[in-house]
């Protein structure tokens, strides 16, 4: 079956001072310019020529980090990373996704729920990036394609007021029309209306509006 690819980096990033004396030099290199959000230690050797060798990271039989690590490059000698790729990260252990800013959901049964948007997502949150003094704005985003509606809780106003549908309201009642999503964040469930232009949130202690973001939020 064809698997889509998260993320990934080709061979820039490292240069002539860089390169370490072995392949497991090379990839604990990888970790250290890119510090990608996936398992640090793990993976096996999957194949090995003299100048290249695949090591994956499985998770229950299937690879979900591969990454290779090559020898004298042009202008990279010694051992480096070439090239990496990852599936989405909802598909790794648990204790490896936790501190970044994407953050998984449930299904009803309790099935986390994919982070990228294609070919399968369903719904997924993330933290703002704290470069654009962004860290207390959560994005969500349920439902499938490049065009899914995508939403926001912005409780300090960080954003200005030029970037949702609405304000966010962080007290509304649940609208009669709403619908259970059966998505689940922690103590979080995600409701729906048809017209989605409201997410509701229902949390300990009530119920959140957040509103539906138009195309003004640029810093990722």
């Amino acid at each position: 079956m064809r698997r889509e690819i998260f993320g990934g980096n080709g061979p820039d990033g490292w240069g002539s001072g860089d390169g370490g004396d072995t392949p497991e030099d090379g990839l604990r290199l990888h970790f250290d310019l890119f510090a990608p959000e996936v398992p640090r230690s793990g993976y096996r050797v999957e194949r090995r020529a003299t100048d290249r060798v695949l090591r994956p990271f499985d998770v229950g039989g299937r690879t979900e980090v591969a990454v290779v690590v090559a020898h004298d490059q042009q202008d990279r000698p010694r051992w480096g990373p070439e090239t990496d790729a990852s599936c989405d990260p909802a598909e790794l252990p648990a204790e490896f996704t936790g501190s970044g800013r994407d953050e998984f959901w449930t299904d009803a049964q309790g099935e986390r729920q994919p982070v990228a948007r294609r070919p399968v997502a369903r719904i997924h949150s993330s933290v703002g990036p704290e470069h654009c003094d962004r860290q207390t704005v959560r994005f969500l985003t349920p439902g499938r394609g490049e065009r899914a509606t995508s939403y926001v809780r912005d409780s300090d106003g960080a954003l200005g007021t030029a970037v949702a549908t609405a304000p966010f309201d962080p007290d509304v009642p649940l609208p009669a029309d709403a619908r259970d999503t059966g998505n689940r964040h922690g103590e979080w469930r995600s409701w729906l209306t048809d017209d989605r232009r409201t997410a509701y949130v229902r949390t300990p202690d009530g119920v959140e509006a957040w509103p539906a973001v138009t195309d003004g939020v640029a810093c990722r």
